[in-house]
């Protein structure tokens, strides 16, 4: 089963044997943990800044979704740890629609952006295997090459009314991609793989300058940073069968009894999020295969190096 809406994370109870936290719960868990972190207190200190949320195991189960969450009380503790309103409406949104549907959708402006809600579900992520056909994955986009890409889609609109309103819209939605990005950089940052199809390095997204800047820190992390690993899939891979989807993603959790999850992003729009095991199977077996196809490292980095030489002035 698969529902429309801001990524989050979860599952859903198909299986007796294998219960669950209701996907939505597991979402407001990862976003109250998410911001307690970032506001450096332990559960024991949140406690005690926040008295309303009651106690440690209160919170812990509040956490990982395992306890009927209150939405006053969810208001209250990420007021305190700062979260941002669209935040706030994101985690107050998902309560609402626990009770009604597995399925999903999100009408906000800035919370419709799939990222703030895919932060929540990353944030939890022991690897991430992303594949992107056509564009950078947003996790490793540089700020020029993505407030580009988000510009160019507050231009498509078509009439002024809505190009002025998503144009409103792009500083904030930049803010939350780079603040996804800083997950990469934590000591306990995830496994990232990449797979990059050739034509996202050709397409000068907000032109030769951005492009180069982008494939710049591109292949600065495939040199440089031991967690992130990038793989190049040539044309020829590309034709060689094509994927189940251009933009897909697949999170493995640290807690090895929550299941996995696929996330199909649509640019500039709401994502789908898959919980449902053989959704999963079927995805990751493309991920597998394109990564097989994939160029390994070094022939990888020759190739960004190719695609930079043509970027020179």
């Amino acid at each position: 089963m698969s529902g429309q809406l801001v990524p989050l994370p979860g599952r859903q109870e198909k299986k007796q044997s294998r219960s669950a936290p209701h996907p939505l719960a597991r979402t407001v868990g990862a976003l109250l943990r998410h911001h307690r972190e970032l506001k450096g207190w332990t559960q024991r200190d949140a406690v005690n800044a926040v008295p309303a949320m009651g106690s440690v195991p209160t919170l812990s189960r509040y956490e990982t979704g395992n306890q009927l969450q209150d939405p006053d009380r969810v208001e209250v503790f990420l007021r305190a740890c700062g979260a941002s309103p669209a935040v706030r409406t994101e985690a107050a949104q998902c309560l609402r629609r626990i009770t009604h549907s597995p399925a999903w959708a999100n009408p906000s402006d800035v919370v419709a952006e799939p990222l703030a809600g895919l932060f929540a579900l990353e944030a939890t992520a022991r690897s991430i295997r992303t594949y992107q056909e056509n564009v950078i994955p947003g996790m490793l986009q540089t700020r020029g090459y993505a407030k580009a890409l988000m510009s160019d889609f507050s231009r498509a609109q078509p009439d002024e009314e809505r190009q002025r309103m998503y144009s409103g819209l792009v500083d904030r939605r930049l803010l939350i991609r780079l603040q996804r990005q800083t997950l990469l950089d934590e000591e306990h940052a995830p496994e990232y793989e990449a797979l990059v199809g050739e034509p996202a390095l050709m397409m000068e997204v907000g032109g030769r300058a951005v492009l180069r800047e982008q494939l710049r820190q591109f292949y600065s992390f495939s040199e440089n940073r031991p967690n992130i690993h990038i793989r190049v899939l040539l044309g020829k891979a590309l034709s060689q069968g094509s994927a189940l989807h251009t933009s897909m993603t697949l999170i493995t959790p640290h807690d090895d009894s929550v299941s996995r999850a696929v996330y199909l992003e649509t640019r500039n729009r709401s994502g789908e999020l898959l919980v449902e095991d053989a959704d999963i199977e079927m995805f990751q077996a493309s991920l597998d295969d394109l990564w097989t196809r994939a160029l390994d490292k070094g022939e990888s980095m020759k190739v960004l190096e190719h695609y930079i030489g043509r970027l020179h002035d």
